[in-house]
């Protein structure tokens, strides 16, 4: 939990530049090419930014110091599905008849790695049907293209910047992460209340007659 909250505050560390590297010409390909400003598609532009830097900063970090880098030699990958059940079951304190164990085995590590590898690809999945209109098909796709980018960085040790795997490329995490998207799908799909993103455009002109008054 400590190495999970130190990567997130990476992500929060440099969302600063990024964002101001990255939205700005946004805003103003905005008001240049469609005349429109449109102010929740920039804050969803500082959202997204903010989301990947932190999703980079925990799938990456921390990255092995040089006396551990040295050790690695060899590219693990674990191509069993579905071997996160074996996982939990050898891992979970869970003992039927006893109540006791039910909390602990529901925040047992195995448990909570499936549940963190779903909830991390939540908002990629929002993301995709609320700000670019996705198909579901094109969610479930873009989701399994994502993950599939993580566990290769985490196989080739991010991307043969160290000579073997720190990180444990897993095709339980390719199901886990393609299974969140999809479910930031259904999120944004059931909630029929929010309005589409192009009702909040505003054009150019109104915006700069509004700002002189």
């Amino acid at each position: 939990m400590n190495n999970i909250l130190q990567n997130i505050m990476i992500g929060f560390g440099n969302f600063p530049f990024f964002a101001v590297l990255f939205t700005l010409p946004i805003f103003a390909v905005q008001l240049v090419k469609y005349k429109t400003f449109n102010p929740v598609r920039i804050l969803l532009n500082y959202t997204a930014i903010l989301y990947f830097l932190c999703l980079f900063a925990l799938v990456f970090f921390p990255i092995p110091d040089m006396a551990e880098a040295a050790q690695l030699s060899g590219y693990e990958i674990q191509l069993i599905p579905f071997h996160f059940i074996a996982d939990i079951v050898r891992e979970s304190p869970l003992v039927i008849t006893d109540l006791h164990t039910y909390l602990p085995a529901v925040f047992n590590r195995a448990v909570l790695q499936v549940v963190f590898n779903v909830m991390m690809t939540i908002p990629f999945g929002m993301l995709l049907r609320y700000y670019f209109g996705c198909s579901g098909k094109k969610v479930v796709v873009c989701s399994f293209l994502l993950s599939l980018f993580i566990e290769i960085g985490q196989l080739t040790g991010m991307f043969f910047m160290y000579s073997g795997s720190y990180r444990l490329c897993d095709v339980d995490d390719l199901m886990a992460n393609t299974l969140g998207g999809l479910i930031g799908y259904v999120i944004v799909e059931v909630c029929h209340f929010l309005p589409e993103i192009r009702t909040f455009d505003f054009h150019a002109a109104k915006t700069k007659v509004a700002l002189v008054r």
